[in-house]
């Protein structure tokens, strides 16, 4: 097996993580409410539905997940990282997420798989690092990790109750997949051995309509319509920009989709479902402000 070698910007990265991490080490008061705020979300639960939208925004078309040998997988085919997203990987509080129609906050996303285990590592084409979760936007390289065409991410999962955690969670998305209905570009994800997908059976009555199937452990077709897009209003984005301390936040233009057919409870999506139902003969997303 050949050596693996970084790409030219990793060593300015991984200075600048190492610095950081210094100094919050140095300042117990600027360490402090960091590890505070980096222990509130760590949850199972949100583990594949962060990493489920992270996929989505770099075009991801096909994912896996699964669990093996207390390990578990996240691998899929969207582009790989450039300097920009890897470094903002390795920063505290900073993402460079623009392209989904949902609200991020802070690029956490990431950080939620140490809810699972003390160390995360990250294979793709250019990259093969390794992060614990005591400095964890740290990256360490690894020398003799296997080449690979697409992105994985791995983590040795600590212990049985977060197994079993996690393993409800995968659970739901295989009883529910309808959130595939709103990613950009996933098509299909596989559970373990269960493949999900969504494909486009047939068009409505315009453009903004169309019958899409859902299928998996059983087939649904639903009807999805799409509005046009629309420009955030500036009252809204200036009550986001306060709330979340960003002055530059910008958001492109979103869009509401309403779901005729899905069965069971009618409910709202901010891509991932929220827990409010609606007595409506339809499920609505769009992207709803929620408390982060």
């Amino acid at each position: 097996m050949s050596m693996r070698k970084p790409p030219r910007y990793f060593d300015a990265v991984k200075v600048r993580a190492r610095q950081n991490w210094d100094t919050l080490e140095n300042s117990p008061e600027l360490a402090g409410p960091w590890k505070q705020l980096f222990g509130q979300v760590q949850s199972p639960r949100h583990v594949l539905s962060e990493l489920l939208q992270n996929a989505d925004d770099v075009g991801a078309k096909c994912v896996h997940a699964w669990i093996d040998n207390d390990r578990f997988f996240f691998e899929h085919d969207g582009e790989d990282f450039d300097e920009a997203q890897f470094a903002s990987l390795c920063r505290f509080g900073f993402s460079n997420k623009r392209k989904m129609h949902t609200i991020g906050f802070r690029g956490v996303g990431f950080k939620s798989l140490f809810s699972l285990g003390g160390t995360v590592e990250v294979l793709t084409p250019t990259l093969a690092v390794r992060f614990h979760r005591q400095r964890f936007t740290e990256p360490v390289w690894l020398d003799d990790a296997e080449s690979i065409d697409s992105t994985r991410i791995s983590v040795l999962i600590q212990d049985s109750s977060r197994r079993n955690e996690l393993q409800k969670n995968l659970r739901e998305w295989v009883d529910s997949p309808a959130s595939l209905l709103f990613f950009n570009s996933i098509q299909e994800l596989k559970i373990d051995d269960v493949t999900l997908r969504k494909e486009i059976v047939s068009g409505g009555p315009d453009a903004h309509w169309s019958r899409i199937r859902l299928s998996g452990q059983s087939d649904n077709d639903v009807i999805l319509f799409r509005s046009a897009e629309e420009a955030f209003p500036e009252d809204a984005l200036e009550e986001i920009r306060q709330e979340r301390d960003i002055g530059d936040l910008n958001f492109p233009p979103c869009r509401v989709e309403l779901v005729i057919g899905l069965p069971g409870d009618q409910r709202l999506y901010a891509v991932l479902p929220t827990g409010v139902t609606v007595k409506l003969p339809f499920s609505c997303n769009a992207p709803f402000l929620q408390d982060p």
